[in-house]
């Protein structure tokens, strides 16, 4: 159903909204317009991602997001281990859309992996059972004769809305009155609306997605290549996105964090170095090339833009996220 009518009625000679999150921040009509821009716009087109580039607040937002992944999964481990790589990721995020949108098992997560071109079919087996090791899914109720159905534990869903509070903290740098979604993400259908509509966009865009690029290649597919990735962004002291001078980096301190082997921390830099994307000095630090910086910037770009679109469309389906917020405002 198009949510929008309702949408624009709620919003329409509103004034200003207050968002329920510690100082009560107020905002006006053309705040949240600018949010449900991201999602009008088309998703993560040539000009969204000028526009998020453009924007002063872009190096502090990746900063946001970066240093408070590495929080997350040093305050659990069990979410460390979907961070690993973009296939546990992707089927931690898959699950819950699947579960919500008509059920999660093998034979869907299979076509979806599929049709996304991000995973091989083969490996949805694998990661269903990553998944119930960690404790993030069981067996539901199936009925006889179809496929075996699994459901997320309330353990998943209390990490997958901590994970995606984190994550959107990172996306208000950009629109502040990304508050008035954060308010409520502790309600269940909120965070399945928000969390469907984030996969779904995923989907769609991970088929576009060149599996060659070096920066996908190297980093995303590669055991902690990402947290590398994160360390390298959240240890650099200039405030530059990407970093232009060299990053203090520890192989063996990378290595005990994420565990994995030296080596291959080593093989990663050594990839990443002949791929052009980062440089190993020979005082050890790390510098990221030049011609590497459009990829790091496309690829963080549309990571915000993508948490923007799931906020704008979720405040789009649940219209009612405004009264409340008007409600707190006339407390």
């Amino acid at each position: 159903m198009d949510a929008a009518p309702e949408f624009r009625k709620a919003l329409r000679g509103r004034g200003r909204l207050a968002a329920s999150l510690p100082g009560r921040c107020v905002y006006e009509d053309r705040d949240i317009a600018r949010l449900m821009r991201w999602a009008d716009d088309g998703g993560i087109t040539n000009e969204n991602l000028d526009r998020m580039q453009a924007d002063p607040a872009f190096p502090k937002a990746v900063r946001t997001l970066v240093r408070n992944m590495m929080r997350a999964a040093e305050a659990d481990k069990a979410l460390d281990g979907i961070f690993k790589d973009a296939g546990r990721y992707l089927a931690a995020m898959w699950g819950v859309y699947l579960h919500v949108s008509g059920g999660l098992t093998l034979p869907r997560l299979k076509e979806l992996c599929g049709a996304s071109g991000f995973l091989s079919p083969g490996r949805a087996r694998a990661m269903l059972l990553y998944l119930r090791y960690l404790g993030y899914i069981k067996p539901a109720a199936t009925m006889h004769g179809e496929p075996s159905r699994y459901a997320p534990t309330a353990q998943f869903m209390a990490t997958w809305q901590n994970h995606m509070r984190a994550a959107l903290e990172a996306a208000r740098v950009i629109e502040p009155c990304i508050d008035l979604v954060l308010a409520q993400l502790h309600k269940p259908e909120i965070l399945e609306s928000f969390a469907r509509l984030q996969s779904e966009g995923l989907w769609t865009e991970a088929r576009q997605v060149d599996q060659g690029n070096a920066f996908v290649r190297v980093f995303m597919h590669r055991l902690a290549g990402s947290q590398v990735v994160w360390t390298l962004l959240s240890d650099a002291r200039d405030e530059a996105f990407p970093p232009r001078d060299a990053i203090a980096f520890s192989m063996s301190g990378a290595a005990r964090k994420f565990g994995v082997s030296r080596m291959h921390i080593k093989r990663l830099i050594e990839d990443a170095e002949r791929e052009g994307l980062l440089e190993h000095c020979k005082d050890g630090r790390i510098l990221i090339q030049e011609r590497a910086v459009p990829e790091f910037r496309y690829v963080y770009a549309g990571q915000i833009i993508r948490l923007l679109i799931a906020a704008a469309k979720t405040l789009r389906e649940r219209p009612e996220l405004l009264d409340q917020s008007r409600q707190l405002e006339n407390a």
